[in-house]
């Protein structure tokens, strides 16, 4: 009861606050975090255009409140259906630059790298965001993904797959190892991938990873590249299964600092 009552209350504030913004009689007796708290129900309810108004109303009263610009960065990633949208990429860079230490505005913007492609960008955003929260075992799994696909550094890879494993019921990390296994040409820890994936009843995964080493796939990649080449540069089997993996549909979550999209987008093609 008391959770409905406080939606109707914030329900109430934000269609006050739009009436008073949208006749352009804004009174400066709103704060900026009452501003931001409506904003965040409208990207909530999918009001993308209405929240990115609050939103940018905010920074017009502080120009330095970064979680308007992480939000920004939300809202402009769920208007372009993917994570990799320059523009969402671009607020996130600012949300870390007005406060260093705001650990999911370094996930979004790793995430955002990870997705068009920047790699190394990707890693170091990870990274830090490790530094300021070691206890992420989904960041981790997203590193280990920067790792393999984005610089054929298995080992790597492996060890951010098995560091995140351990906290998060998934199965593409092992799906992951596998892979990362294929490209350091040891089949028989392959197999072990495969086993696992059979046990959690994940044949599609199981048989991706086995048919990959019944066909002698050969992977010869130098640590430092990108794995995935391009359809003009001549994909490979391993290419073709990698496709999909740099556009997964990450889950950008708040910690008080933001909002929670779920983006759209196939974890493996």
């Amino acid at each position: 009861m008391r959770a409905v009552q406080k939606r109707h209350c914030v329900l109430f504030l934000f269609f006050f606050i739009s009436f008073i913004i949208y006749t352009e009689s804004y009174s400066a007796s709103f704060t900026k975090e009452q501003i931001f708290q409506v904003g965040t129900l409208a990207a909530h309810d999918g009001e993308y255009d209405k929240a990115e108004e609050f939103f940018k109303k905010v920074l017009e009263i502080d120009p330095h409140f970064a979680p308007a610009y992480n939000s920004l960065g939300l809202v402009y990633q769920s208007m372009a259906g993917s994570s990799n949208s320059p523009e969402s990429c671009r607020y996130y860079k600012l949300a870390v630059d007005m406060d260093s230490a705001y650990v999911e505005a370094w996930n979004n913007l790793g995430r955002s790298y990870y997705s068009s492609g920047q790699f190394i960008l990707a890693e170091k955003a990870l990274l830090k965001s490790l530094e300021l929260r070691p206890d992420q075992p989904e960041i981790q799994l997203v590193l280990g993904w920067v790792y393999l696909i984005g610089q054929s550094r298995a080992e790597l890879a492996i060890k951010y797959f098995e560091l995140g494993i351990v906290f998060v019921d998934e199965d593409m990390p092992h799906y992951g190892i596998g892979l990362a296994n294929i490209l350091m040409g040891d089949k028989f820890k392959v197999l072990d991938q495969i086993t696992v994936l059979r046990r959690r009843h994940k044949d599609d995964l199981a048989s991706r990873l086995e048919n990959m080493v019944r066909g002698n796939i050969q992977i010869s990649s130098r640590p430092g590249t990108p794995l995935i080449t391009g359809a003009d540069q001549g994909e490979s089997v391993f290419d073709k299964e990698l496709q999909g993996l740099t556009d997964r549909g990450f889950e950008s979550g708040s910690d008080g600092k933001g909002i929670k999209v779920r983006l759209k987008g196939p974890l493996v093609n």
